[in-house]
């Protein structure tokens, strides 16, 4: 099994092609469902680094957590989530919603990640030069895709301003840009949960008291552990106790302020973070919003996550053709 070093690495390697829209529709159409699911992860790692190599390493990105909680959703669709007595009654139906779920999610929250990535590349100025940036946001805004959804207009000009505060220094500026990481991961999170609305409603069969006790048994693999969803987010381990990273501790961002609100989440605590109903989008969000915030700065969430049931060489090209090492590309 190669080193986390040499994984990471080397998925550098598929950064050229993964830019290229085209390679996400041949991702999400793969037939097998396990085969997509690792070929989805996979996707989602190599444009979590490329993401991180054009806003910066020190907050992790909205693909970081999309990658894990893609990650979970092998476990589904392999059927482990599903008590083994009801596997026989309801087991098909709960591995193909969230398949399905997996795959919406990624075919369409991926392709606005490539064209920001791809217009920063193309217009290195953007990193620096305000002006530059706008026109940057400018370009991404006119696309249907973002001017259908709120959520992702927010998103991508948050991340177009931590992008411009890259090149300032200090404690200030660095608050500010983690800030701005927050409002921009969330908004991504909010539209992504609309997307995956109607496959989580359909692999958690009925309503209220069922979707409660199907909660109970559900979480999410990161690597500090496993974080039970119908239970508030704990405090991460890499912050010894504390539960949000130093810039975010005290929300100073009208957006992220407004965001906790929308989500019923308290400004200074983890307190009522838990979703004991996954079916709910608001309990949901709440959850997601604080995971966020708690996590965002853990730079264990940039490591790709273990498929264990997957030979390394099967997901480094067989599964995905399009996904074929290609030669590095320079970091921003």
């Amino acid at each position: 099994m190669p080193s986390p070093t040499n994984r990471h690495d080397r998925a550098h390697g598929y950064v050229r092609d993964i830019l290229d829209e085209a390679t996400i529709e041949a991702i999400v159409t793969i037939p097998d469902p396990l085969a997509r699911n690792a070929a989805i992860t996979r996707g989602y790692h190599v444009l979590a680094l490329a993401m991180r190599d054009t806003i910066g390493h020190d907050n992790a990105n909205w693909l970081c957590f999309g990658q894990w909680a893609s990650a979970e959703a092998r476990r589904a669709i392999r059927g482990e989530t599903v008590p083994a007595m009801l596997r026989p009654i309801i087991g098909d139906e709960v591995t193909r919603a969230v398949a399905d779920g997996n795959a919406a999610v990624f075919g369409d929250v991926a392709p606005p990640f490539i064209r920001f990535i791809r217009a920063v590349r193309e217009n290195p100025r953007a990193q620096t030069d305000a002006g530059a940036a706008g026109d940057v946001l400018a370009n991404l805004a006119s696309h249907p895709q973002l001017a259908e959804s709120e959520d992702l207009r927010h998103a991508f000009s948050a991340y177009t301003d931590a992008l411009v505060l890259r090149s300032e220094t200090g404690p200030e500026a660095a608050t500010r840009r983690a800030q701005r990481v927050l409002v921009a991961n969330a908004s991504v999170g909010a539209h992504e949960q609309i997307v995956a609305d109607p496959h989580i409603r359909a692999a958690i069969p009925g309503r209220w008291l069922v979707a409660i006790a199907a909660t109970a048994h559900l979480g999410i693999r990161i690597p500090d552990g496993v974080l039970e969803l119908h239970r508030d987010v704990p405090s991460p381990d890499y912050l010894e106790g504390a539960p949000f990273p130093r810039a975010l501790r005290e929300l100073e961002d009208p957006e992220a302020i407004a965001l906790a609100r929308r989500f019923g989440q308290d400004p200074h605590s983890a307190r009522h973070s838990d979703a004991p109903d996954w079916e709910s989008y608001h309990e949901r969000m709440g959850f997601i919003f604080t995971f966020l915030r708690a996590y965002q700065q853990d730079p264990a969430m940039f490591a790709m996550p273990e498929l264990p049931d997957v030979p390394e060489e099967a997901v480094d090209g067989t599964l995905a053709p399009a996904l074929r090492p290609a030669p590095d590309l320079p970091t921003a």
